[in-house]
């Protein structure tokens, strides 16, 4: 079965890899029957620092999302906006996965769409060294535009698929390479904790802050104050995400670190920063309290 005639190809730029890494551009293209009618593309909030070495690859910089909504409200939109059309994506897993994670984080429902991949069906139709967007669209003569922009890359996007569906057919080899996992299938996995680690938990349903000693990477031990929100496993590790009430901007911290924790009730409340800074000397370590994952 191919993936119909209605359809929406989007793409997204974030400031790492998900689940730490956060929204900062979803870009997007309603095609139906051929033909685009409709555009989506946002800018996003990521309520942390974008990273240098990120900011050389796609351009987006915190002066440009300062301004702009948040995860929670643009994922919202464009949930709304696709409703139960297929995804089409290259290396749709990454951006579904950054979709997933942002839903997660806020408490969105997450639908069920089905997800399509111009990378897995390139790699199964075509031979060539390197299935990156960039170089398929320039050896397969497609036509040039900027990249690693969201919406510009979902129309590369849109037209490796109309050139892959030429080569494989778009109810045949094509479609069966490209079809991937539904959209639900990309959500983080929800991990259990120690329970020593329940309050932190707690702390997350109810908006508590908490008071920590982390250890840092550097064996120094620093006292925190911040409010958890989510948990995840990666790299063999436990991870909280949380807002760190000095730097105001949300950091991640690995679990078996925190070697102490009490609940913080009275704590006034903090938001992140919009124009978050960076910091540098002795004043470092509070910033990569969390070995800090973009």
């Amino acid at each position: 079965m191919g993936i119909g005639r209605e359809f929406v190809v989007f793409d997204t730029e974030t400031t790492g890899m998900p689940p730490s890494g956060r929204l900062v551009e979803i870009g997007a293209l309603k095609v139906r029957g051929g033909a685009i009618v409709d555009r989506f593309d946002r800018l996003v909030f990521p309520e942390a620092p974008i990273p240098q070495a990120v900011i050389a690859i796609h351009g987006i910089t915190d002066a440009m999302v300062a301004d702009a909504e948040d995860a929670r409200a643009v994922v919202s939109e464009f949930l709304a906006w696709i409703g139960s059309a297929p995804l089409l994506g290259h290396n749709v897993s990454f951006d579904a996965t950054v979709l997933a994670a942002e839903c997660r984080r806020f408490n969105l429902n997450l639908p069920d769409n089905p997800t399509w991949c111009t990378l897995r069906a390139s790699r199964g139709l075509l031979k060539r060294r390197s299935h990156s967007l960039q170089s398929l669209v320039a050896e397969l003569g497609l036509p040039p535009a900027q990249h690693h922009r969201a919406l510009a890359d979902a129309q590369h996007t849109l037209n490796l698929w109309w050139r892959l569906c030429e080569v494989g057919g778009s109810e045949g080899r094509g479609s069966d390479a490209a079809r991937g996992k539904n959209l639900s299938h990309y959500s983080p996995e929800d991990p259990r904790l120690e329970e020593r680690d329940e309050m932190l938990r707690e702390a997350s349903l109810t908006g508590e802050a908490v008071d920590l000693a982390y250890r840092l990477a550097s064996g120094r031990l620093s006292a925190l104050r911040v409010s958890p929100r989510l948990f995840y496993r990666s790299g063999g590790h436990l991870w909280m995400e949380a807002l760190c009430h000095e730097a105001c901007f949300y950091k991640t911290y690995r679990l078996d670190r925190i070697t102490g924790a009490r609940p913080c009730p009275d704590a006034a409340p903090v938001a992140p920063r919009r124009f978050p800074t960076r910091r540098t000397g002795a004043a470092a370590d509070g910033l990569a309290d969390a070995e800090w994952l973009p």
